[in-house]
């Protein structure tokens, strides 16, 4: 699970950014992962009162056995802030395991309770470098409207290529997150209404004259894309030109997002026309 809040009751909530969960051994570790060197007193002793229940209840994740489910928190940084953040937690009285990143993710301070996991870490696991490790996260509660155009576009090209003619906001998320399914429920919510917004606003505007909008009967916030036959069943050469027309409309939206302007509807080819020299005139 990815940035999940978990509340502790009369302490706080933290967003933790990964829970990893051991079914076999009814354990989770939470990972607070660190960009920089300070930490954030608050944060850790919410964390240093978490608890099995409270993840369970508030942290979207189901133990085996909840009577006798446990969990740990463990901080994670670049090599060179290990120091840095774990004199931090000293001094503020809290005492959590810091794993360092380097060529090699290695157990700096503290002892993590897995002990399968503690002796992994203690003995150093071979990390790649950072230029060939896979960015999963594409996105947070954080990336603009703009950003998650530019993630949106190119799903939408490859399901219209495989000529996938009706689409719901649900498949074109799972098809651009490719950790969608390990979200948590807080982001996917967030995520989930920037994309319905995103493309009722582009289907509206910018590609009215290749979509339309179908809602769904039983469920009204719900709704489907469909594409226009202009778009779908056409000649190779027809389709490369709409594909074109595809890509030009779709900069214009982000754009037009980034610049945070109202949609201008471009002028029609028959205003171009002198007085009385228009088409049928």
């Amino acid at each position: 699970m990815i940035e999940q809040p978990v509340t502790v009751p009369s302490v706080g909530t933290v967003e933790v950014d990964i829970i990893c969960l051991s079914r076999a051994k009814n354990h989770a570790i939470l990972w607070e992962c660190k960009s920089g060197r300070t930490i954030e007193p608050k944060q850790a002793h919410v964390y240093s009162a978490v608890r099995a229940d409270h993840v369970q209840r508030t942290g979207n994740i189901t133990f085996p056995r909840s009577d006798s489910a446990s969990v740990e928190v463990a901080y994670v940084c670049l090599r060179e802030d290990a120091k840095a953040v774990a004199d931090s937690l000293q001094r503020i009285g809290i005492t959590l395991p810091v794993v360092s990143l380097g060529d090699r993710a290695e157990l700096f301070s503290g002892k993590i309770q897995d002990q399968d996991v503690n002796n992994a870490f203690l003995a150093g696991i071979s990390l790649p470098g950072l230029e060939n490790v896979p960015r999963f996260l594409l996105a947070n509660t954080q990336t603009s409207k703009a950003e998650l155009a530019r993630l949106l576009f190119p799903t939408l090209v490859s399901l219209l290529r495989r000529q996938v003619g009706r689409i719901s906001p649900r498949h074109i998320l799972e098809e651009t997150f490719n950790d969608w399914a390990c979200m948590g429920t807080d982001l996917r919510r967030y995520l989930s209404d920037m994309v319905k917004g995103l493309l009722l606003d582009v289907c509206k505007n910018e590609l009215r004259q290749l979509t339309q909008i179908v809602k769904v009967t039983h469920s009204p916030q719900e709704f489907f894309i469909e594409f226009t036959a202009e778009i779908l069943g056409r000649d190779a050469t027809a389709s490369t030109r709409t594909f074109q027309k595809f890509e030009r409309l779709a900069y214009g939206f982000i754009e037009r997002f980034e610049r945070d302007k109202p949609y201008e509807p471009a002028r029609e080819p028959e205003s171009m026309w002198l007085p009385g020299m228009e088409p049928g005139s």
